[in-house]
């Protein structure tokens, strides 16, 4: 039995598990791209004459609410009633590039940010063209008619008509108008800042929803692979005749990352994969192992000619490294401490996954991805067929936290179906990766090392600051070109805060490189950069007696909307309330994504034994689109936030990663979960991004209050590497 056909026999539902026509846009790029007509007004939004209003979302839905999100943006000002409104996924289509991106891509929590205006103008224009065709319906002022709960009401005659009834005219309406369409007042919105039932949850809780792993077509045969459990590894040799004969089994044969086996079920295909004998080169990953690339870090420390110092954020003043030095060395006291994260993996719930059909002249295919354009570049690429004839379904990702951004395992798949394609054209092929092989060909978030020098005044002011990381780069495996003269920008955004002011201050990078894969996790540099930033300002707080929010309100005192969400956290949370012996409080600032967000954890540690009482979290993201789901996402950040700074850690040995599961690399699950207490700051600044900046606080403010309540502050990524363990 099926997983989605059990899950929807026990909610008593009904039904095949074939892709739904609705699931997806039901028009190909040319016909987005020729003029609206027949109630499609532009590639986002479609009304039907039976008042059905189609809104696509254009951003990849991961879990983080997008799919409501961005289409209850367009419904504000088109005066549609969310009730009338069905969500639709966007496909790869060059109609969906963001114009200020010049991509079609989710990614670096903008997809509030990078669509908002567009989505009201869509909707503002669409509902003007609705009035336009009730006025001249009517024959009446335009003026005289009103758009209000998907209908155009003309009020001196009491008369209205639903957007279906007027929808073909109105998309025949000439483009552009003749006066710009008038945008709603903040004041008047009914949708955006309201909190509303997702619309993708009844098709999850009943196993409808389409997910890049139930994807089912006519005829699929089923793809595995078989890999070396180093991290880079070529094939020498396998016996192709004996996995032939394996039950199931339809194909065999090396592609650049291993041998493919295809088969008549994943079950049967990766059956096969680890039955057969291999012979793998792993000599490129011999020095993989945790305490060599540790050590070669640390002396990196040390290798002044090789830094490469960093560029502060957009607006701040240059970093000037031979002033900060001066400074360092006239200070009044100078500290110096090391912090330590080790390599994570993304770990979400649905391995990568794709489905690829290659036919004589079109390569189409369904896949989770959080990058729709690149994924049809990589099928033009690896066919040889022109991207226009490249057709690209995006489902729902069953979680992501960065993985989905990659596109090595759709590479793979395509190179995989275009093999089967010579032999059994037309065949559809999809391709499932095991949860060891997700974790072992990870692209992990790197390990990173980082030593601060701080020098402070007389009073514990901090007059002097110097961070120095090293590391793999990320910048390099993104396949950026180097800026010259500048570090990778990945690893040194956040790395002393731009919020904070020092009158002398750089950062500087020494790569290390290893040839371990790394890619964006959650919150991307600032995941590790937030532990390290903060870890420093509450060591100075501590080295100099200073009260750690204090010393934060002195630092950011020129921000407004830091202050803020710092004094709401301290409100909160009693900040100057003594705690009894063995009581611990932690705080934090991050900033990132254009959101601001405070963090206070509480602990009580005995024996080294912690117990994490609460957590509160102050957000500031401006304008708030959909209150419950920014709660969400932050509550979801601080979890992923606290599950690597627990027990996150990849190791490695022998050239390939020791953890390779859950039990070996997990999660918080929900019994282990603490309270965790979110108050939104509701302001009038423009929408920041909500995904992430609640992850980059958790560690260091737990680090913090273990310090304060057992005298020992770790400084090293996970926490149990320095003996403590959690209630």
């Amino acid at each position: 039995m099926k997983r989605r056909h059990f899950l929807k026999a026990g909610a008593g539902a009904t039904g095949g598990l074939w892709l739904a026509a609705t699931m997806f846009p039901e028009v190909g790029e040319s016909t987005i791209a020729s003029p609206p007509s027949g109630g499609r007004f532009s590639a986002y939004l479609e009304i039907t004459p039976s008042g059905e209003i189609f809104i696509t979302c254009p951003q990849a839905e991961m879990g983080q609410g997008i799919h409501d999100g961005l289409p209850k943006i367009l419904a504000e000002d088109l005066e549609a009633r969310w009730g009338d409104v069905t969500v639709r996924l966007a496909g790869g289509d060059d109609a969906y590039i963001n114009p200020l991106t010049r991509r079609h891509r989710t990614a670096s929590s903008e997809s509030t940010m990078i669509y908002y205006a567009l989505l009201r103008e869509a909707g503002a224009t669409a509902r003007d063209m609705l009035r336009i065709a009730a006025a001249s319906r009517w024959g009446v002022p335009l003026e005289h008619c009103v758009a209000r709960a998907s209908r155009i009401e003309h009020a001196p005659s009491h008369r209205s008509l639903s957007f279906g009834a007027l929808a073909d005219e109105a998309a025949r309406v000439p483009l552009p108008l003749a006066a710009a369409p008038v945008l709603k007042d903040v004041a008047q919105f009914t949708l955006i800042g309201t909190a509303t039932p997702r619309k993708d949850t009844p098709a999850k809780v009943d196993g409808s929803a389409v997910f890049g792993i139930d994807v089912q077509l006519p005829g699929m045969v089923h793809a595995a692979l078989r890999r070396s459990p180093a991290v880079s590894a070529r094939v020498l040799a396998f016996d192709r005749d004996a996995a032939l004969a394996l039950p199931g089994v339809i194909d065999a044969f090396v592609i650049p990352d291993g041998i493919a086996i295809v088969a008549t079920s994943t079950w049967l295909a990766q059956r096969a994969a680890q039955t057969i004998d291999v012979s793998f080169d792993d000599t490129a990953s011999a020095e993989v192992d945790t305490p060599g690339m540790r050590a070669r870090m640390r002396a990196a420390l040390t290798e002044d000619a090789r830094a490469i110092v960093g560029r502060p954020g957009r607006g701040q003043p240059s970093y000037d490294k031979e002033a900060t030095q001066r400074a360092l060395a006239k200070a009044d006291r100078t500290f110096e401490w090391d912090y330590e994260v080790p390599f994570v993996a993304h770990a979400a719930l649905e391995p990568p996954c794709a489905t690829v059909v290659v036919r004589a002249n079109d390569v189409e295919a369904w896949v989770p991805t959080q990058q729709q354009d690149r994924v049809r570049d990589v099928m033009s690429q690896v066919t040889g067929i022109p991207r226009a004839r490249c057709t690209l379904h995006a489902t729902l990702i069953g979680g992501s936290f960065g993985r989905k951004w990659e596109v090595d395992y759709v590479r793979q798949a395509v190179q995989i179906a275009h093999e089967v394609a010579k032999r059994r054209p037309g065949t559809p092929v999809k391709l499932t990766w095991t949860r060891e092989q997700d974790f072992r060909h990870d692209r992990f978030r790197p390990a990173h090392l980082v030593r601060t020098r701080v020098g402070v005044d007389a009073q514990g002011r901090i007059h002097a600051m110097h961070s120095r990381t090293t590391g793999v780069s990320l910048w390099r495996y993104q396949n950026r070109p180097p800026i010259p003269g500048a570090a990778d920008l990945f690893v040194v955004s956040g790395l002393i805060s731009d919020t904070y002011r020092i009158a002398h201050k750089y950062v500087d990078y020494v790569e290390t490189p290893e040839p371990i894969p790394v890619g964006t996790w959650r919150a991307v540099s600032h995941s590790m950069n937030g532990f390290f930033a903060e870890s420093a300002i509450d060591d100075v707080a501590v080295a100099t007696r200073r009260d750690p929010l204090e010393l934060r309100l002195e630092l950011c005192a020129e921000d407004p909307r830091a202050v803020a969400v710092l004094r709401k956290v301290a409100e909160l949370t009693d900040w100057r309330r003594r705690l009894p012996k063995g009581h611990g409080r932690g705080l934090s600032l991050a900033l990132a994504y254009n959101a601001y967000c405070a963090e206070v954890v509480e602990v009580v540690v005995k024996d080294r034994r912690v117990e994490i009482s609460r957590i509160v979290a102050v957000f500031d993201c401006g304008l708030v689109i959909d209150p419950r789901n920014v709660e969400a996402q932050v509550e979801g950040g601080i979890i992923w936030g606290l599950s690597a700074a627990i027990d996150g850690e990849i190791r490695f040995a022998k050239g390939g990663a020791v953890e390779d599961n859950f039990h070996t690399a997990p999660i918080l699950r929900l019994p282990q979960t603490p309270r965790i207490d979110v108050h939104l700051l509701r302001t009038a600044h423009p929408c920041g991004g909500a995904g992430e900046a609640s992850v980059p606080g958790v560690a260091p403010a737990l680090a913090s209050a273990i310090q304060m309540a057992s005298g020992t502050r770790p400084r090293r990524l996970p926490l149990i590497s320095a003996g403590f363990s959690f209630a």
